[in-house]
């Protein structure tokens, strides 16, 4: 039986991949301020390692540079002492990721710290797979098999994505699940540690007005949009072998549609709340293709900018020639239980756009009695993460003035001062502290990733045929395809044109 409960002591984090981008941006510096927090369990060590041969200098500028970058710009308040004291916690060690021998290395390194700073206590062990998903299967076989230890709290963490379809990622849950149980297997989806998203759960399950809104009994159709004004300048190779619904629309997006649509929890202290949002996403079939609009970025309208920005998606020098990659898609789904049947879910999301966006929208049918002759869809719930998090309902109120009964529809918004906007910095902190917590609620369980895969990996066969269809050409910096406008208007939504 595997030990699980929160690590309260005696905790070495091994970050492998320590030397690349995930780790120097997002998982160091999440460290940092849990430490300087004080939310780290009691004597924490921190492991990175990598196949990178670094110099002193080196691992300063890779292990620690963003933590430093953060407080130049003000994002975190500078403190030397501090952050010297938080390079001691931490030791570097080079290795491969395919050899006994570097395992076995790393393990006499573990066991100094536990000889030396937990006076011969055994550790509790997390193991941070900063790695590309390629590597998952043989890694964590290595650290099952040199690194692992029985006796205390043993936890495997890693990224999304977590395979490129359904086969694909069963073929990778079945190598990991070889040696580690399901209990120990921490998924990152850092989307679940957004504080808006956090913030879906309070805003339905601890207010009665809500909650009774949901279903297709008073919503007509759903929208999703997540919209970027940057394109995917520098990331051409990663971004190219994934493109646009990989890349945030299968995990990000669709995470976000369970969480809203999912039916109420029983508890938090269960796992009900993930078994909900499996329930809520075998309930929505595959993708139709033909409810889909593809789209990739040309050159602005206005050419290329100062910051290197506005080229085409194809000019850039790390994306392949050719490619068909689509950097904008635009489909609909449906969700086919009782509670949601007949209610039309359009989900959008794109590269190099007019404007940064990310929210969801229910659009509520029109009143029963509809004595003033409202507009459909003038009333709405909307759930904004970018670019101000905030709740509001959309709402028809009487117009002021002399002139009777006529309408103006008015937003009743809630914001709160200080509210995060969303981004990567504060999920990561929320999710490793979970880690630490022992608390999967902002994990994604391997029923839920397969279950997430099935409903796109038809559509995505599709695309990726020989004679798949073509993306249709867009400007950096305009709204998208205009084939956008017609699907909407094809589901009985008010087209988004010039919005």
């Amino acid at each position: 039986m595997v030990q699980t409960g929160p690590i309260t002591e005696n905790a070495v984090v091994i970050v492998f991949g320590a030397s690349g981008d995930l780790a120097k941006k997002s998982t160091f510096p999440a460290l940092y301020t849990l430490w300087e927090e004080g939310l780290l369990p009691e004597k924490t060590r921190i492991i990175g390692y990598a196949r990178s041969k670094l110099s002193e200098e080196k691992l300063d500028e890779q292990l620690f540079w963003k933590i430093r970058d953060d407080a130049e710009q003000g994002h975190r308040k500078e403190d030397p002492e501090k952050m010297k004291t938080f390079e001691g916690l931490v030791k570097y060690v080079q290795g491969a990721y395919d050899k006994d021998e570097a395992f076995e290395g790393l393990e006499k390194e573990i066991q100094i710290i536990e000889k030396d700073v937990f006076s011969g206590q055994k550790s509790n062990r997390i193991s941070y797979l900063a790695l590309p998903p390629s590597s998952f299967a043989q890694v964590s076989a290595m650290i099952k098999k040199h690194n692992y230890n029985p006796n205390q709290i043993n936890r495997l963490v890693i990224e999304k994505p977590f395979g490129k379809d359904t086969e694909d990622c069963k073929k990778m849950m079945d190598s990991i699940a070889k040696d580690w149980e399901e209990e120990e297997v921490y998924r990152i989806d850092h989307y679940l540690g957004e504080e808006m998203i956090r913030e879906i759960y309070h805003l339905r399950f601890a207010n009665s007005f809500v909650e009774p809104l949901l279903s297709n009994k008073h919503v007509e159709a759903v929208s999703v949009v997540m919209k970027e004004t940057f394109g995917a300048e520098g990331r051409g190779g990663y971004f190219d072998e994934f493109g646009m619904i990989r890349d945030v629309g299968q995990n990000h997006l669709l995470q976000a549609i369970a969480i809203m649509m999912m039916d109420a929890p029983t508890s938090l202290a269960d796992d009900s709340l993930r078994s909900n949002k499996v329930n809520l996403l075998q309930a929505i079939p595959p993708v139709d293709p033909a409810n889909l609009v593809l789209g990739q970025y040309a050159g602005a309208e206005s050419g290329p900018r100062e910051d290197g920005t506005g080229k085409a998606y194809l000019e850039d020098e790390t994306v392949p020639d050719g490619s068909k990659t689509a950097t904008f898609a635009q489909w609909a789904m449906q969700v086919d239980n009782e509670r949601w049947k007949g209610v039309p879910v359009l989900v959008k999301c794109g590269k190099a756009l007019d404007k940064g966006l990310m929210e969801m929208t229910f659009h509520l049918r029109p009143p029963p009695s509809n004595i003033f002759d409202v507009p459909k869809h003038s009333n709405s719930l909307v759930i904004r993460m970018n670019p101000e998090p905030a709740v509001f309902f959309k709402a028809n109120m009487l117009k002021p003035g002399c002139r009777g009964t006529e309408t103006t529809e008015e937003e009743i918004k809630w914001t709160v001062p200080g509210r995060k906007v969303a981004g990567d910095k504060l999920a990561y902190e929320v999710v490793l502290a979970n880690i630490f917590k022992g608390d999967q609620s902002l994990f994604v369980r391997e029923d839920e990733v397969i279950a997430a895969w099935e409903i796109f990996t038809p559509l995505l066969q599709h695309i990726e045929a020989p004679d798949g269809p073509a993306p249709t050409l867009y400007p950096y910096g305009s709204a998208g395809p205009k084939e956008q406008y017609e699907m909407e208007e094809n589901f009985g939504l008010m087209s988004t044109r010039g919005s």
